[in-house]
C-alpha cells in the first residue's frame, strides 16, 4: 500500500477513466447518471487519497482525476443513451467530485495525525469509515445510505427513479464543511483545533442524522400500531381506518402463510419475524427507502411491504426469505458467492418456489414454458453467472429461478434445495452437471401434458416477458423519474404540466432511438395526459399514430387492444357512444387480462346511463381526472344515483371492503346472483373477494356460500386450493411435522 503509488504514480490519475470506459457497454451503468457515479466515487475517492499523499503537484492531477473519467462518459454519451445529461452531471458532481475532496481529506489527516505513517492512517481512516453506514444498514431497517467516499447508495436494486433529493444534498455540504479545515488548514501547529473543530462536525453530522433525512430511526413511531402473535411474529401497522377494520383478518393471514412455511421448512425461527406493513409505496421509500418493490432484511428478521391484499401471496415469498436465512452460512442469511455476492438465483429462486404465485391461472412452470416458446427464457447458466440474474428482466429471472428450484425439490428433495442455499456447489450436492440438470428440467417444463397452454397464454406471455429490463432500456433511470414526476403532476390535476414533461421525455428519446421505435406505453400516457387536459384531437393523434405502426414496429396485440380501449374512450367523451360501444364490445372477445375485460364491460353497462358520466369520466375513462373528495366520494355518489344496479353495487362494495366489510360483504353477496347471470368479469372478482374474505376468516366461514361459488366456477382455481389448504390444516401448528403435500421437511439427508 505504501509503494503502489511510487511504482505506478500516473496509474491512479487514469485508472477511474478506464473503469468508466468499461461501464459504457452497459446502457444504464454506461449513461452519465446514478449507476455511473455509483461505480466510479469510491474509486475516484481512494485514487484522490493516494495522489495526495504523493510528493508531486496535486491540483493539476486531482483535476485530471475527476474530469477523464467525465470526458470518457460524455464522449461514451454519444453511443449510449443519455437523456439528461444535465441532471447526470448533478450525481456526478455529488458522487465522484465530492468523493474525491472526501479522499484528499483523509490523507491530510493522516499527514496531520502521523507523518511518519501517513498512508497507513489514511487508508485504514477511509476504510474504517465505511463501518458506520455498513452498521447502520445491517442493525436498521433502511436499505439506503449514505458515505463520504461512494455518496448516495439507494439500495433497492430495480428502483427505476433514483433521483437526486434534499438528503444528499444535505449530506455532501457537511461532506464538504467536515474536511474543509483539514485540507485547507492543515499544518502541525493547528492540530489540536483541527482535530477538536473535525470531531465536532462530525458528532454534529450524527446527531443531524436523522433530522436531515440520512437515517431513519422512528418508522416504529409512525407504524404506531403493534399486533404480536405469542412469539411468532409482531406486525407494525400505519393507524388507520383501513387497518382497523381488517387488522384481525391481517393477523389470521399473517398466521396461516407463517404455519405453511415453518411447516414446510420444518422449523421455526428463532424470534418472531417483524413484519413492517406501510400505507403507501411513498411513505415506504421515506421510511426505509424501497419505493417500487417489496423487501425482506433475513439477517434482522424483518419483512417491509406496502399494506397487502388479503390473501396476497407476495407475504409468502418475503417471509420465506426470512425463515430460509437459517440455511445460509453467512452473516446476511442469504448464500453469496465468494462470500461477498448475493446467490440471486438461490435467494429468489427459493422464495417464488414456495410462494408458487399463479397469475392469470397459470403457475411458474407454465410461464416458464410460455417464455420458452417465445424464445424468451434466460438460461440457466447465463443465471448463474456472477451477473446474469441482475442484468436479466426482473420478471424472467424470477420466474425461471423459482420454476428451476421448485422442481430441482421436487425431483432431487429439499433437503439437497437447502445444501446449495448453504453455499454447497450444485454439481457437488446432485452428483451432475449443471448442463444435464437444465436439460431434464427443460424437459420437464416443455411437457405440454404437464404444463398447458392456450394462444391466449403463450400471447399474453409475450406482452408480459418481452419488455426489457432495467439494465437493458435506454434511459431507465431518467424515463422513471419523468414518469414518476408526470403522473404526480396529472394525480394533482396538472394534465398541461404533465404532457410537457412527458413531451420532454419523448423527445430526448427520439434521440437515441429511430422514430417510432421507442416505448409505445409512453406515448399511451402522453395521451392519458391529453385526454385529461382537454386536448381530445391531439389525444387520439397520438393513439392513432400508435394504432398505425406496421411490420416489426406493430404493436403487440395486447398493447393494440390498449389503444383501441383508450380510442374508444375518447370517442365516448365527444359524445359518439354507439361508436365507442362498437370497440368496447370487439375487445371483450380478445384474451386480454382479466382486469382489463372487467373495465371494459363496466364501461359497456355504464356507457348509456346519464347518471354514469361523472363516474365513467373520472374514473374509468382515458384522461380520467381527480375530484374532490376523490374516488370514494364518486362511487358513493353513483351507488346513491343507481342503488339498485348490480354492477354498481359490485365497485362500490369493494371499495368499502376497505373500512366496512360486513357492510360490503352483504351488498357483494346481494349482487352477485345477477352479476353470475349478465356480467361474469364482474361476478368473478367480486366472487373472488367475497370468497377470500370467508376463507380468510375462519370465524365467519361460511361452507355452503364457498360451495357454491366453487360449484358454479366462479373462482380461480389457485384460491379453491388455497381455501382447502385452510380447511385441512389449522392456522396453529399442533406438532413439528410438515404436512405441506408438495414439501416434505427440508431437514438434512
Amino acid at each position: 500500500m505504501d509503494r503502489l503509488p511510487r511504482v505506478t504514480p500516473h496509474l491512479p490519475v487514469v485508472l477511474p477513466a478506464l473503469v468508466a470506459a468499461l461501464l459504457l457497454l452497459s446502457p444504464t451503468w454506461g449513461a452519465l447518471d446514478y449507476h455511473a457515479s455509483l461505480a466510479l466515487a469510491p474509486l475516484v475517492g481512494l485514487c484522490a487519497l493516494v495522489l495526495a499523499l504523493q510528493p508531486l503537484p496535486l491540483p493539476r492531477r486531482l483535476l485530471a482525476l475527476v474530469t477523464l473519467p467525465l470526458v470518457v462518459l460524455l464522449l461514451g454519451s454519444l453511443v449510449v443513451p443519455n437523456c439528461n445529461r444535465l441532471y447526470g452531471l448533478q450525481f456526478y458532481a455529488l458522487g465522484p467530485v465530492c468523493s474525491a475532496w472526501v479522499g484528499v481529506g483523509w490523507a491530510r489527516l493522516g499527514q496531520l495525525l502521523m507523518p511518519a505513517h501517513a498512508r497507513k492512517v489514511a487508508w485504514a481512516g477511509a476504510l474504517l469509515s465505511a463501518g458506520l453506514p455498513a452498521w447502520h444498514f445491517l442493525t436498521m431497517p433502511q436499505v439506503f445510505a449514505y458515505h463520504g467516499l461512494i455518496g448516495y447508495i439507494a439500495g433497492a436494486l430495480y428502483e427505476d427513479a433514483v433521483a437526486v433529493h434534499t438528503p444528499y444534498l444535505t449530506w455532501r455540504l457537511f461532506d464538504l464543511l467536515l474536511w474543509l479545515p483539514v485540507i485547507a488548514f492543515a499544518r502541525q501547529r493547528w492540530t489540536l483545533p483541527l482535530a477538536l473543530a473535525q470531531g465536532a462536525l462530525a458528532v454534529t453530522l450524527l446527531l443531524a442524522g436523522d433530522a436531515l433525512g440520512w437515517r431513519i430511526s422512528s418508522i416504529r413511531q409512525v407504524l404506531t400500531r403493534d399486533v404480536a402473535a405469542d412469539d411468532k411474529f409482531v406486525l407494525h401497522l400505519p393507524d388507520t381506518l383501513a387497518v382497523d377494520a381488517n387488522v384481525n383478518l391481517l393477523r389470521n393471514d399473517v398466521a396461516f402463510r407463517y404455519a405453511e412455511l415453518t411447516r414446510a421448512f420444518g422449523m421455526r425461527p428463532p424470534q418472531p419475524i417483524e413484519l413492517f406493513f406501510y400505507a403507501s409505496a411513498g411513505q415506504k421509500q421515506r421510511l426505509m427507502g424501497a419505493n417500487r418493490v417489496d423487501m425482506a432484511k433475513p439477517w434482522l428478521g424483518q419483512v417491509h411491504m406496502v399494506l397487502p391484499e388479503i390473501g396476497s401471496t407476495t407475504l409468502t415469498h418475503e417471509l420465506a426469505h426470512v425463515l430460509a436465512a437459517q440455511w445460509a452460512h453467512s452473516p446476511l442469511g442469504i448464500p453469496l458467492r465468494y462470500g461477498v455476492i448475493p446467490d440471486a438465483v438461490a435467494v429468489e429462486g427459493l422464495a417464488v418456489a414456495l410462494e408458487w404465485p399463479i397469475r392469470a391461472n397459470l403457475d411458474p412452470h407454465q410461464w416458464t414454458r410460455a417464455m420458452r416458446q417465445a424464445k424468451l427464457a434466460p438460461r440457466i447458466e447465463q443465471l448463474w453467472s456472477l451477473t446474469g440474474f441482475l442484468g436479466q428482466q426482473s420478471d424472467r429471472a424470477y420466474t425461471v429461478a423459482g420454476s428451476f428450484l421448485r422442481w430441482l425439490g421436487e425431483t432431487r428433495g429439499w433437503p439437497v434445495v437447502r445444501r446449495v442455499y448453504a453455499g454447497e456447489p450444485l454439481e457437488t450436492v446432485t452428483g451432475q452437471s449443471l448442463a444435464t440438470l437444465t436439460a431434464q428440467w427443460g424437459e420437464f417444463v416443455d411437457n405440454p401434458q404437464l404444463h398447458p397452454l392456450t394462444d391466449a397464454d403463450l400471447a399474453r406471455a409475450q406482452w408480459r416477458f418481452a419488455r426489457p429490463g432495467l439494465f437493458e432500456k435506454p434511459c431507465a433511470l431518467e424515463t422513471g423519474r419523468a414518469c414518476q414526476k408526470a403522473d404526480r403532476l396529472a394525480a394533482r390535476d396538472k394534465p398541461a404540466r404533465a404532457v410537457a414533461v412527458r413531451r420532454k421525455l419523448l423527445t430526448a428519446i427520439d434521440a437515441w432511438v429511430a422514430v417510432d421505435q421507442d416505448d409505445p406505453e409512453l406515448h399511451v400516457a402522453l395521451a392519458d395526459d391529453l385526454a385529461q387536459a382537454g386536448e381530445l384531437a391531439q389525444a387520439d393523434a397520438e393513439l392513432t399514430a400508435l394504432a398505425a405502426r406496421q411490420g416489426a414496429l406493430a404493436l403487440h396485440p395486447l398493447l393494440r387492444a390498449a389503444v383501441d380501449a383508450a380510442r374508444g374512450d375518447l370517442l365516448w367523451r365527444q359524445g359518439q357512444v354507439a361508436q365507442a360501444e362498437v370497440i368496447w364490445r370487439r375487445l371483450l372477445g380478445l384474451p386480454l387480462a382479466e382486469g382489463m375485460l372487467r373495465t371494459l364491460e363496466v364501461k359497456l353497462h355504464l356507457a348509456r346511463l346519464p347518471q354514469a358520466r361523472e363516474a365513467l369520466t373520472t374514473l374509468w375513462l382515458t384522461g380520467a381526472h381527480p375530484v374532490p373528495g376523490g374516488a370514494d366520494a364518486v362511487l358513493e355518489r353513483l351507488w346513491l344515483a343507481l342503488p339498485q344496479d348490480p354492477v354498481v353495487q359490485a365497485v362500490w362494495a369493494r371499495r368499502l371492503l376497505v373500512l366496512e366489510p360486513q357492510r360490503a360483504l352483504a351488498m357483494l353477496n346481494a349482487a352477485l346472483p345477477q352479476l353470475l347471470a349478465e356480467s361474469p368479469y364482474s361476478a368473478r372478482e367480486t366472487a373472488r373477494q367475497v370468497m377470500w374474505r370467508h376463507v380468510v376468516d375462519a370465524d365467519a366461514r361460511d361452507v355452503p356460500l364457498l360451495t357454491r361459488l366453487v360449484a358454479e366456477s366462479a373462482v380461480p382455481p389457485a384460491l379453491v386450493a388455497e381455501w382447502q389448504r385452510r380447511e385441512e390444516v389449522p392456522p396453529e401448528p399442533r406438532d413439528a411435522s410438515p404436512w405441506w403435500a408438495p414439501f416434505p421437511p427440508f431437514e438434512s439427508e
